[in-house]
């Protein structure tokens, strides 16, 4: 797909289809997180973890219905995989960084057919709570760093067309 296209095309998805998602398709995706710009070059300051299948999201979706005390709650919308990045800062830099991954994965995602996700709240709920050290060892992340957001994919129904421009933003002025 074009670049411009796949943008225009890209959409949350929260009806995910009850089928695994084959594991090159995630390293694919996983593979696209790493060409995201980073801010002073620190990659060394973040980290991926994958849960490549239904088995290992429902873990991380359990975790959540615990901590939310909802025990219907499915912030990844049965998702067949979740990939996590995690930061050793929890200041704007980072989350920014975080960002550019993400929207990399949720990008080729879209680009591969497959449907994607953001998923920040349930992971940003679990900061300075007891789940977060539960959080921190189901994602097996080394020692000091911090969870910062997430990247849901799996098959969806959805048609994965450009769409109409959105006009969500308050303007776009140009300045000369």
């Amino acid at each position: 797909m074009i670049a411009k296209d796949c943008i225009r095309a890209r959409r949350s998805i929260r009806a995910f289809l009850d089928k695994e998602v084959e594991e090159g398709l995630v390293r694919d995706v996983v593979r696209a997180a790493l060409y995201a710009p980073v801010g002073m070059k620190m990659y060394d300051s973040l980290h991926l973890s994958v849960l490549p299948c239904h088995a290992a999201v429902q873990k991380f979706t359990d975790l959540c219905r615990r901590q939310s005390g909802d025990p219907s709650a499915d912030p990844v919308h049965n998702a067949a995989a979740l990939i996590v990045v995690s930061g050793k800062r929890t200041n704007a830099v980072e989350y920014a960084n975080s960002a550019c991954l993400i929207e990399n994965m949720l990008l080729a995602a879209t680009d591969t057919g497959l449907g994607s996700l953001y998923v920040f709240g349930a992971i940003n709920a679990m900061q300075g709570t007891p789940y977060e050290k539960e959080l921190s060892e189901l994602l097996q992340l080394p020692e000091g760093f911090t969870p910062l957001g997430s990247a849901a994919i799996g098959y969806c129904d959805a048609e994965f067309l450009p769409r109409e421009q959105p006009n969500r933003v308050t303007g776009v002025t140009f300045i000369r």
